[in-house]
């Protein structure tokens, strides 16, 4: 059965931030965050399930949903919104689930301040499915002349003529999700805009990646004390990051690789007490792609 959240906001350092409040807040509590462009109702039916046990809140990160379109969109300050909305509820200590972005900013947050989280999964957490190896400065200096180039151009989105249309690409995206939760997921995660409608996101958000550091990311890891899931789609190379980042591009000097335990068994190592997931038919949109599957692995960890 769904549950509709109660909407709330708080002002952080940069601007309001808002968040969506399911269940009993006397039971332990639990942050969703969810993913670029996303926003905190694409985590909805995950939220709706895990608010039988725990206390959820799900942000909108800064830039996205309804939040405020507040720059730098670096991991550290998504990090440092992330803290604020937890002092903000009066959480000392949660646990955290996080997709793909949002895994950015829990694992800044996790691994500096250790204290502060008490279980985390990271869901597609791991960034683009590179070999591991440390980046040297002539691979650092080619993918920063990528990101560079990327900067220099005005950042938009695209405009759809309806919510129908928007609704009909999602649900052909993502069959597994049932047409009600597709439905709310949609309404609630689009503006209307003189040309049409579009996602309620920043333009701008796209800056994050230009600012990403993998060194700095997996050096985080290092410091998370809690234990840790990472839950990764057995397809994601296939079905996104090989069209994010095709063959020949590489990043950071290195073209990415098919998901694998092989691939992904050097970042596990980086954390104190870490355990992998992977996730069969199924890409980086895991909460859309086999929301089932992944309610009963996060089940079985929270």
């Amino acid at each position: 059965m769904s549950v509709m959240p109660n909407s709330r906001t708080f002002e952080s350092v940069a601007g309001q931030i808002h968040f969506l409040e399911y269940g009993d807040n006397r039971l332990p509590p639990l942050l969703l965050l969810h993913g670029h462009t996303d926003c905190a109702w694409s985590w909805h039916h995950i939220s709706t399930a895990l608010s039988e046990s725990h206390f959820v809140i799900a942000p909108d990160l800064r830039g996205h949903g309804d939040s405020g379109w507040s720059p730098p969109y670096s991991d550290q300050f998504l990090a440092a919104d992330v803290l604020n909305l937890m002092d903000h509820c009066g959480f000392e200590v949660t646990s955290v689930v996080a997709h793909s972005l949002g895994s950015h900013a829990a694992s800044f947050a996790a691994g500096c301040f250790p204290d502060r989280v008490e279980r985390l999964a990271l869901v597609e957490g791991f960034g683009p499915p590179r070999k591991a190896g440390a980046v040297d400065g002539e691979q650092w200096r080619q993918q920063t002349a990528q990101f560079i180039e990327i900067a220099r151009t005005v950042p938009a989105q695209r405009s759809f003529p309806s919510i129908d249309a928007v609704l009909e690409r999602f649900r052909k995206l993502y069959p597994n999700l049932d047409a009600a939760t597709a439905s709310l997921i949609v309404e609630n995660s689009v503006r209307h805009t003189e040309s049409g409608v579009e996602w309620k996101w920043d333009p701008q958000t796209r800056d994050w990646i230009t600012t990403a550091d993998p060194d700095r990311f997996e050096e985080a890891w290092e410091g998370i004390q809690c234990p840790t899931l990472a839950i990764l789609g057995r397809d994601s190379y296939n079905r996104f990051w090989s069209k994010l980042m095709p063959p020949g591009n590489g990043y950071f000097g290195m073209d990415l690789s098919p998901v694998s335990e092989e691939i992904a068994s050097p970042r596990v190592r980086r954390f104190r007490d870490c355990e992998l997931e992977i996730i069969d038919d199924c890409g980086h949109m895991i909460h859309y792609e086999q929301p089932q599957k992944l309610l009963d692995v996060l089940t079985r960890f929270l």
